[in-house]
């Protein structure tokens, strides 16, 4: 028990397992239903960040960070092709055990009415960034539609949140021992979006 507590320590995980195990992640968690469970992906690469600019890890930075954008985007890019290829057979009926035959349709609407920005603030939620590439290939969005918005979303998400962190752990080098707190502050951040629709259903 205590070593799966350690490996689910996104800090464990990196110090452990470096640049490849990183890469590991960020692919399972925006690729598969593995996403759901895996330390959360925002404090993950928000790490890797601190521990690249507190020389953590012995990489470059722009050589990091193409890396984890390349993670990203192959993730969605097999998401997607698990939902086009897996959709008819869960779809066919009108309701799934796990999935309704409407999340084709609000997620087709969501890609129309928002765009790329649509892709841009999924990409920073859990569990939405593991669902939506798997919806928008069994709703049929087109691959080329698909491939601009997944590249732009891995774009923004690690090209915020990597450099992000890399400009904390830079100018302050004793920052992980508050890495609790950036944890906590995530988890209170990813919680909005489902704080609010618990507000408007009360």
């Amino acid at each position: 028990m205590d070593y799966l507590e350690a490996l689910s320590n996104p800090v464990t995980l990196i110090q452990v397992g470096g640049v490849l195990l990183i890469l590991i992640v960020i692919f399972l968690e925006t690729g598969f239903f593995l996403g759901l469970i895996l330390p959360g992906g925002d404090y993950l690469v928000f790490t890797a960040g601190v521990l690249c600019g507190t020389s953590y890890l012995d990489i470059p930075f722009f050589l990091l960070l193409l890396l984890m954008i390349t993670a990203a985007i192959a993730g969605d890019f097999a998401g997607y092709t698990k939902g086009r290829w897996l959709g008819p057979k869960l779809f066919n009926k009108p309701d799934a055990k796990y999935f309704k035959q409407s999340y084709l349709y609000k997620t087709s609407d969501f890609y129309k009415k928002y765009g790329v920005f649509a892709f841009i603030i999924g990409r920073f939620l859990p569990v939405v960034r593991t669902l939506i590439p798997m919806l928008a290939g069994a709703s049929g969005i087109p691959w080329g539609k698909f491939s601009f918005l997944n590249i732009t979303g891995a774009i923004v998400w690690i090209g915020t949140l990597m450099p992000l962190g890399y400009f904390f752990g830079k100018q302050f080098p004793d920052i992980m021992k508050y890495s609790v707190w950036f944890l906590i502050g995530f988890i209170v951040l990813a919680s909005i979006p489902a704080v609010k629709v618990l507000i408007k259903r009360s």
